[in-house]
């Protein structure tokens, strides 16, 4: 046997065990996920000019770390990491509704649109509160143990959500009609989602701009990683599903070569074997294609890794 099946067969099994016992899970994947997180961004600690040589500028699409303005250390990372995806997330959105025909489609073409709906409901809306219900839970109260986070960043997130329900709404009538016929709902989403993205995306530059100054001052990157331990204990494995592949696409765009490749290789063989066997093969040919499919030529032939090579899937893992 090959030294890479070896490796693989060993994967295979630390992935069995997990999945025969939750607790374990719970308990193991915050060791597991963060530990690749935190050990890369402890870079930034040890040189300037090495964390300047750490990011893309050019390819950071926050509005408040930029060219002028460039992050700098862990607490910068901390945001970065989970609102660069979000942000390219949010990007991608906004082009397939300004893609999407506003006299609707025929029973042929209405694929465009319900599994755009379908991606919104199942993916996007999921991430992005599993982001927001993590800061309010755990990470802001943190945050608040010593300092004051902007109170306007909890009244965001209530008006945030409640549009983002309005979104789901529409998504769900469309996915109740097939995606035909679906005309006023198209065009009540090309007025709801720029105006959603408009308001997330200044929500998360508010973010950027007020708290990561807050964390700097006032704890340790090593108090951050206990926070973030918590967050992904409570989000287990669904949080890395949802979240990762996003991540690290992302990471792609804003983080040097060797900072991927640092996260990449602190990354525990289980995680990075559900990543790259997984959740990233269902990422690039179930959820993108979804997401994209107003934009697309022609419609696209979804697939989905079975767990183990199995014709079936284990919700839990997948």
């Amino acid at each position: 046997m090959s030294s890479t099946s070896r490796r693989e067969l060993t994967n295979e099994k630390s992935v069995r065990a997990m999945e025969t016992d939750e607790s374990k899970v719970k308990e193991n994947l915050p060791s597991m996920y963060s530990m690749s997180r935190m050990q890369s961004v402890k870079l930034l600690n040890e040189d300037e000019k090495q964390a300047e040589s750490l990011f893309i500028l050019e390819g950071i699409t926050s509005d408040y770390f930029t060219k002028e303005n460039p992050p700098k250390d862990w607490a910068d990372v901390s945001f970065l990491i989970p609102h660069e995806a979000i942000r390219r997330e949010m990007h991608a959105m906004v082009k397939s509704v300004e893609a999407l025909n506003p006299s609707g489609y025929s029973e042929s073409e209405a694929w465009r649109v319900l599994y755009f709906s379908e991606w919104y409901v199942d993916t996007f809306m999921v991430m992005v509160h599993e982001h927001h219900d993590a800061e309010e839970e755990i990470y802001f109260p943190w945050v608040a143990t010593k300092a004051a986070p902007p109170d306007k960043l909890t009244k965001d997130h209530t008006s945030l959500v409640a549009m983002m329900d309005e979104i789901k709404e529409v998504c769900e009538a469309i996915i109740g009609k097939k995606g035909t016929g679906c005309s006023d709902e198209i065009a009540k989403l090309k007025d709801l989602v720029p105006a959603f993205v408009r308001d997330m995306s200044a929500h998360l530059k508010e973010e950027e701009g007020g708290v990561t100054p807050l964390i700097r001052e006032h704890f340790t990157m090593e108090e951050e990683h206990a926070t973030v331990e918590k967050i992904l204990q409570k989000g287990g494995l669904t949080l890395a599903r949802n979240f990762l592949p996003s991540i690290v696409c992302a990471m792609k765009e804003w983080a040097s070569p060797g900072f991927n490749e640092e996260f990449k290789g602190s990354t525990p063989p289980p995680i990075l074997h559900l990543l790259e066997k997984y959740y990233m093969p269902d990422y690039l040919s179930q959820v993108v294609p979804c997401r994209d499919a107003p934009t697309l030529d022609e419609k696209p032939t979804l697939s989905k890794v079975g767990c183990f090579g199995l014709p079936f899937c284990f919700g839990c893992i997948c």
